[in-house]
C-alpha cells in the first residue's frame, strides 16, 4: 500500500488505484501526506487546499476527510483527529516522498561506500513518477512542487557524481543528457554532465553543452555562469580534465540541512541552486 504524491496524488493497494475524488480531496490528502503522523490544523488544512477558501471551507474540508476515510477503509492508513486538526496516520516509508528522503539520507551517510550510495539513490530516483502534486493547484502546492524537485535534482546530482567514481560515465550522460535541458538554471546537472562527456572523450560535446547554458543564461537572466562551472569549461579547454580529481570532489544533497542537523524537511526549499524551468515527466535511474 502506497500514498503518492511524487506525481499524481494517488492512494495505490496492491497496484490497484484507490478512488480519491475530485482534486480538492486529493489536495487534503497530499496536505497530510507531507506531514504524515503530526497533526495539521485546520487553518493550515485550509490554506493548503484553497488559495481563496469558500465561505463554508470547514465544512467542505469536513465532508472531503470524511470521504477520505471512507476511501481509505481497510488499508494500511488512517485519518485520525488529534490536537486540533488531523493526522494521517502510517509507517512513513508507505509516503513516497517520505521514503525518497529516508533514502537520500541514508546515502548521504555512506559517503565512504560508494555502492552503496548509488543503490540507495537508484532506488529513490525510481520513486519519480513525474511533477509532484502534478493534478493539484494553488499556491501551497506550487511552493511544495518546487522544494521537492530540487531535492530530487540534488539526489540526480550526487548519484550522477558517485556513479562517475564508479567508472559510469556512460550511465551518467544517458540519464543526464535529457533532463539537463529541463534544469537548464541547475548548474550542478550541467557539471555533471560535462564531466561524464569528457571522460567518454567527447569533449567537443562538453564544450558545446557549457556553450548552451551560457547562452540561456544571459538570454534570460543577464548572467555569466558561476564559477565553478566557469573554471570546469577552462579546464576542459586546456586539456586539464584528471578524471579521478573530479569525481573525488564533495556535493551536497540538495535537502541536507546545513547546519548539520539533519534533512530538510519537505516544503523547505534548498538554497545551493537557482530555481529549475520545470521537472521531467520521469527520470529513468540505472543501478551500476
Amino acid at each position: 500500500m502506497e500514498v503518492r504524491i511524487l506525481g499524481p496524488v494517488e492512494v495505490t493497494v496492491d497496484g490497484r488505484r484507490v478512488p480519491l475524488g475530485p482534486p480538492q480531496r486529493r489536495a487534503v490528502l497530499a496536505a497530510l501526506a507531507v506531514d504524515v503522523n503530526h497533526p495539521v490544523s485546520l487553518p493550515t488544512l485550509i490554506d493548503r487546499v484553497w488559495n481563496l477558501p469558500p465561505d463554508r471551507a470547514t465544512d467542505s474540508l469536513y465532508a472531503h476527510i470524511a470521504r477520505l476515510r471512507q476511501a481509505l477503509t481497510g488499508t494500511a492508513v488512517s485519518i485520525e483527529r488529534r490536537g486540533g486538526g488531523y493526522v494521517l496516520e502510517a509507517d512513513p516509508d508507505r509516503v513516497d516522498a517520505h521514503r525518497f528522503q529516508r533514502l537520500a539520507k541514508q546515502a548521504q551517510a555512506h559517503a565512504d561506500d560508494d555502492f552503496t550510495r548509488a543503490e540507495l539513490l537508484s532506488e529513490a530516483m525510481e520513486l519519480w513518477h513525474g511533477s509532484p502534486l502534478t493534478d493539484i493547484s494553488g499556491d501551497w502546492a506550487s511552493r511544495m512542487r518546487y522544494s521537492i524537485e530540487q531535492q530530487f535534482v540534488g539526489a540526480v546530482v550526487t548519484w550522477a557524481r558517485t556513479l562517475l567514481r564508479l567508472g559510469r560515465p556512460d550511465a551518467v550522460v544517458t540519464e543526464l543528457t535529457p533532463l539537463v535541458p529541463r534544469y537548464p538554471l541547475v548548474e550542478p546537472l550541467a557539471s555533471m554532465l560535462m564531466r561524464a562527456l569528457c571522460a567518454l572523450g567527447r569533449t567537443a560535446e562538453a564544450v558545446a553543452q557549457y556553450a548552451r547554458l551560457r547562452g540561456y543564461l544571459a538570454d534570460h537572466l543577464g548572467i555569466e555562469p558561476g564559477p565553478e562551472l566557469r573554471a570546469l569549461h577552462q579546464e576542459i579547454l586546456r586539456g586539464d580534465h584528471d578524471m579521478p580529481t573530479w569525481a573525488a570532489e564533495g556535493v551536497v544533497l540538495a535537502g541536507a540541512d546545513h547546519a548539520g542537523s539533519g534533512w530538510a524537511p519537505l516544503g523547505q526549499p534548498p538554497s545551493w541552486t537557482r530555481p529549475a524551468a520545470h521537472v521531467p515527466d520521469r527520470v529513468l535511474s540505472r543501478r551500476p
